[in-house]
């Protein structure tokens, strides 16, 4: 068993959390701007094609995950490593259930429409319920990464050395 992470997973790992942070503030900040507005426009088809990017990033790092070398178990409780487990899984099915909604609510109404260029601003979606749903699945995401570093914050002032097996300048 390795002490570290391997090179693909640390790399998908970091990539996924760069673009999840990106997303969230994309989709707040274009709900905000004006319907008939180009950054409106160009936020929603950086949303939208970095949304799809990040739900094969995301299947791509379960498969890593599953066929690269084994990680040591950190050593904690194994009550504390089930629940360890059980947020990992939920970041993973968020994730997923985030892209079906964005996916549904561009299928259920105008938005390929509008990322052509076809319409002159954006369509409505609020009343949408798989709209609102992306919405809250995306604020559940945020819980629970947030979570997920307080989780590795602790385990490194408790114990150390969790950081160096996901940071990758840290040997």
């Amino acid at each position: 068993m390795q002490e570290r992470w391997s090179t693909a997973s640390v790399a998908l790992h970091w990539l996924a959390a760069a673009l999840i942070v990106g997303l969230a503030t994309a989709g707040f900040v274009m709900a905000d701007l004006p319907a008939d507005s180009r950054g409106r426009l160009l936020l929603s088809r950086l949303h939208t094609l970095v949304g799809a990017t990040l739900m094969l990033l995301t299947g791509a790092r379960l498969v890593v995950r599953r066929r690269g070398p084994a990680v040591r178990p950190l050593p904690v409780s194994e009550l504390h490593r089930q629940g360890v487990g059980v947020v990992h899984a939920l970041l993973y099915m968020v994730t997923f259930a985030i892209g079906a909604t964005g996916f549904a609510t561009g299928a259920r109404s105008a938005w390929s429409a509008y990322l052509r260029g076809q319409l002159a601003e954006a369509p409505a979606l609020a009343a949408l319920a798989s709209r609102e749903v992306h919405e809250v699945l995306v604020f559940a995401l945020l819980g629970l990464l947030l979570l997920h570093v307080g989780g590795v914050m602790l385990q490194q002032v408790r114990r150390g050395g969790v950081l160096r097996r996901m940071v990758p300048f840290l040997k």
